[in-house]
């Protein structure tokens, strides 16, 4: 792993100190994290990352329909970057003159549902509508659709990773997507 999202509901369980902590040991095992912050500015802030002459930058936001307010990054306290729609449109366009392409990743869906919400569904969108290039989603412990949306790719979510779910198979499952960029888009998905 390269790059992190933090922006979900349980990386802020231990508070601040468990945030601070956090950062300090991603940041001592070289990884890279987004959506989470020491402040909303560090919280909201696309991370870049070059590889093979290509610039990413990465976005990531939590609903704040699966977290309590709290979790939110403040302009003097650490928490996450909470879904917020114009934040959003003015993120993405910023982060894509920085960068070739733009990943959102959102926590946010009704856990075990098959299928995206409204809230999802807005965002994702939005994200594509201010320049995205894909879009990740997770949160709700199974694999919802994909969908080609203005000729981008949303993710809704990605189903569980590694996650202790074991009273269903859909909860034992998940997807991991492998994207092929080249200078010209993405070029290959599997």
């Amino acid at each position: 792993f390269t790059i992190l999202s933090l922006a979900n509901n349980h990386t802020p369980n231990f508070g601040e100190t468990g945030l601070l902590d956090t950062f300090n040991e991603l940041t001592k095992a070289e990884l890279l994290y987004v959506g989470a912050g020491k402040n909303e500015d560090e919280a909201y802030a696309p991370v870049i990352i070059e590889k093979n002459g290509l610039k990413f930058a990465f976005l990531a936001e939590n609903d704040s329909d699966v977290v309590p307010s709290l979790y939110k990054a403040g302009v003097n306290h650490a928490g996450t970057a909470i879904m917020d729609i114009n934040t959003l449109s003015n993120g993405v366009s910023e982060a894509k003159k920085q960068a070739d392409f733009v990943i959102v990743s959102m926590h946010s869906g009704t856990e075990y549902a098959s299928k995206p919400n409204s809230r999802q569904t807005a965002f994702a969108h939005t994200a594509i509508d201010a320049g995205a290039d894909l879009v990740i989603g997770h949160h709700p412990h199974v694999i919802q659709g994909v969908e080609h949306y203005k000729g981008k790719y949303i993710f809704y979510s990605l189903g569980n990773f590694v996650f202790d779910q074991l009273f269903s198979t859909q909860t034992r499952e998940g997807l991991i997507a492998k994207i092929v960029f080249s200078k010209s888009g993405i070029e290959k998905i599997e």
